[in-house]
């Protein structure tokens, strides 16, 4: 009875292999093609798939549902040995593995594979030679120019080499924008097509614009294997090489078994190992090949497990490959970068207008000050206009909503009335034809400035770009890197060898970059974990449902707007002002000078103890007449209010980072709570206070009555947590210290 209950069981699990046989492309009942119960002398095989020739292909083996069918490996090896199919299947009707039993273990896989699948592996079987065999060029034509293969791309190109004769199946290259990512790619697949290793490639994108762009690469570098991009509603799969977008696949994926694609290659993987679309990847049984510029430190454990590099016992990213953007600066083959720093009154304190206050991030969200944005645009051209150059230098303006965009543009070209209209140009998915406008900003003259929302900010190469102006703040170190990355190619041809970052939303200050040049001692460093700032980048406040703001634009002329954040030093016996990051500039340099004659810093780079009278003489050598260095004015240049000199030539040496404001900000709201013992619902609000002021409030009472905390109750819901004296004395407490 038991036997036939078994008997019984896997009969129903054929049912189920019978029409995923059928959805593979399998007649099963054409004995051309599936047979059942193929005799053997140790049994029978439950399937035995034809190749087109009636030849064995590969051996089904079933079990009932209960069974986990890797567990059939031995019996159904031996069936196909003695079959002499090079492949077997094994499932229940739930889980199927597909095994090349010469070549590897058996692989869990969503679908059987067709006839043409499995008849293309095995011919490919037979003509396959070792990567190792292949010689990587050291230079080619690419585009009309000879290329000279560069030391990291080889040395990218020997390590997936490596892995792959490893038998990996999963590989993780992490390339900072402007390396040639792309072209690496393009390189790998040629070599791996010479090798016999695969015959049809799939390139993933995340948008329509990096498809078409991946596209040209192939076209010129891999000419002899045709692709093609799928656009959405097509059906069309002609071509070894299909590039589309993760959606465009997605909508497809009933088009392709598990087998069709042998080579799976993703860009920007990083953001693509979530929901449906991490579904998406795990339905090809291919070799799975993730490309990211993002650093390995900000890349989510779920992005390495996938590719395999995720290290359990260290609990980090292994990434196959690295090469990053301060290895890229210090080679030679990307660009370095200096940071423009400045800060408006509007863009720190927010405004009140018409009685409403309205706070920094409502700016552009809920209501836009021309003022504001005039100021960035004039502050851009005054300051180009004191830059040596002959030539207007091209620019990426980042902007927050389609409506931000237009007023910008719309100023530069006031600001600029010579060129008619045609100065700056807006570039958005609303733009009529994109592609022409992204074309006229590469291959003409006009427009110098390209204004962009979420457009240009990713996957978008035009080495020729030497400034970026950074309109939209963005709390996301990604995010942050990808806008970054868009300037980071060298281009001889205009003469750029650095670029140029306007920030006017403290975006380069709250990830403490203020630029890397591989001659001056700076580094750059990610303030938070991703985890963390990733959170704060996509989840926006819950607004209660009556409160509803219709969006305001305050008129040219109505809110006058200043800068705040160039700060001036006062400095020497008559009050001479200077510029804060000119000040800390000539800092540096007067450091740097001294740094291999001056015993006492010579000391202090030789990590030694100095003597408070060392201290004191070094003080006095330079706190000379022309710039007065000296504590108080290095504290302000800075915005180090605790900060001492040794400190101040530390930095200046790149020995030493100071901690942000943001940092100094947690670290003594932090020790205040634990001192204080707070409620939970007093900490709540207390946290939200502290973000206020963060934001550019002045912790002060008025504070509980601006959004966030106005949107739990506000004032009358602070007195009835914390009481009126004791509200008092928080507000007293943080107008005494807390917040230094």
């Amino acid at each position: 009875m038991t036997d036939i209950n078994n008997a019984s069981k896997e009969a129903d699990s054929r049912i189920i292999v019978d029409r995923l046989l059928r959805e593979a492309g399998w007649n099963i009942e054409d004995k051309n093609q599936v047979t059942t119960e193929e005799a053997t002398q140790d049994g029978r095989a439950d399937y035995l798939l034809l190749d087109s020739r009636s030849r064995p292909l590969a051996v089904v083996e079933t079990k009932r549902f209960s069974k986990d069918p890797y567990t059939a490996k031995e019996q159904a090896e031996t069936y196909a040995k003695t079959l002499q199919a090079p492949f077997i299947f094994l499932s229940n009707g739930e889980d199927t593995y597909f095994w090349d039993y010469e070549k590897a273990d058996a692989r869990l896989v969503d679908s059987f594979f067709s006839r043409f699948d499995l008849e293309r592996i095995s011919t490919l079987r037979k003509y396959q030679k070792p990567l190792s065999t292949i010689p990587i060029s050291e230079k080619f034509f690419f585009k009309g120019k000879e290329i000279t293969v560069r030391p990291y791309q080889k040395e990218a190109l020997q390590t997936i080499d490596k892995a792959l004769e490893e038998n990996k199946r999963r590989l993780l290259v992490e390339m900072a924008t402007g390396t040639g990512k792309t072209l690496v790619a393009a390189m790998m697949i040629k070599r791996l097509f010479q090798a016999g290793l695969v015959e049809r490639v799939l390139f993933l994108v995340d948008r329509i614009e990096l498809a078409n762009q991946a596209k040209e690469t192939f076209d010129d570098y891999l000419s002899e294997y045709p692709s093609i991009v799928l656009y959405g509603g097509k059906r069309s799969k002609e071509g070894q090489i299909v590039i589309g977008t993760l959606p465009t696949i997605q909508f497809q994926i009933d088009s392709f078994t598990s087998g069709y694609f042998d080579l799976v290659v993703t860009d920007e993987c990083h953001r693509s190992i979530y929901s449906i679309y991490r579904s998406l990847l795990l339905h090809f049984d291919a070799i799975h090949i993730g490309l990211t510029a993002t650093p390995s430190n900000l890349i989510d454990r779920n992005t390495y497990e996938f590719f395999g590099c995720w290290n359990p016992l260290s609990r980090k990213g292994e990434p196959t490959y690295i090469y990053g953007i301060r290895q890229g600066i210090n080679d030679g083959y990307l660009a370095p970068y200096k940071v423009y720093h400045a800060r408006s009154k509007i863009s720190l304190e927010g405004i009140n207008w018409q009685g409403e206050d309205y706070e920094p991030q409502d700016l552009e969200r809920t209501i836009s000050v021309e003022d504001r944005n005039k100021l960035f645009v004039q502050e851009f051209k005054e300051n180009e206009e004191k830059r040596d150059g002959d030539h207007p230098r091209k620019t990426i303006v980042f902007a927050i909503t389609k409506r931000h965009a237009s007023q910008l543009t719309r100023f530069f070209n006031e600001m600029y009335p010579e060129y008619k209209g045609k100065y700056a140009e807006i570039i958005t998915t609303d733009t009529f034809d994109p592609q022409r406008a992204i074309k006229r900003f590469k291959k003409e003259s006009l427009p110098v400035i390209a204004v962009s929302v979420a457009m240009l900010d990713t996957g978008f190469d035009y080495p020729a770009v030497e400034n970026l102006m950074m309109c939209r703040p963005t709390r996301s170190p990604i995010f942050y890197q990808q806008m970054r990355g868009r300037g980071s190619r060298l281009c001889p041809e205009v003469g750029k060898n650095e670029y140029l970052i306007y920030d006017f939303v403290g975006n380069a200050e709250y990830f403490n970059d203020e630029g890397y040049n591989p001659f001056e001692q700076k580094k750059t460093a990610i303030r938070m974990p991703v985890e963390e700032v990733e959170k704060e980048e996509v989840v926006e406040e819950q607004i209660p449902e009556h409160i509803i703001r219709q969006f305001v634009t305050i008129p040219l002329g109505q809110a006058h707007d200043e800068w705040v954040e160039r700060k001036y030093i006062e400095f020497g016996p008559d009050g001479e002002k200077v510029d804060a990051r000119e000040y800390k500039d000539k800092f540096a340099e007067e450091v740097k000078k001294l740094a291999d004659t001056n015993e006492i810093i010579i000391k202090l780079k030789q990590l030694q103890d100095v003597t408070d009278e060392e201290v004191q003489e070094l003080g006095e050598l330079l706190n000379h007449p022309e710039f007065f260095f000296n504590e108080n004015n290095l504290r302000q240049a800075y915005d180090q209010p605790t900060g001492n000199l040794v400190d101040f030539v530390k930095s200046a040496l790149g020995m030493h980072k100071f901690p942000t404001k943001e940092d100094r900000v947690s670290q003594a709201f932090d020790a205040w709570i634990i001192q204080k013992n707070f409620a939970p619902e007093q900490v709540r609000i207390l946290r939200m206070l502290k973000n206020q002021f963060l934001a550019g409030s002045k912790a002060d009472i008025q504070d509980f009555s601006r959004p966030p905390i106005s949107q739990y109750g506000g004032l009358q819901y602070a007195v009835k947590v914390f009481g009126e004296d004791g509200l008092k004395q928080v507000v007293t407490d943080l107008q005494q210290g807390v917040f230094i």
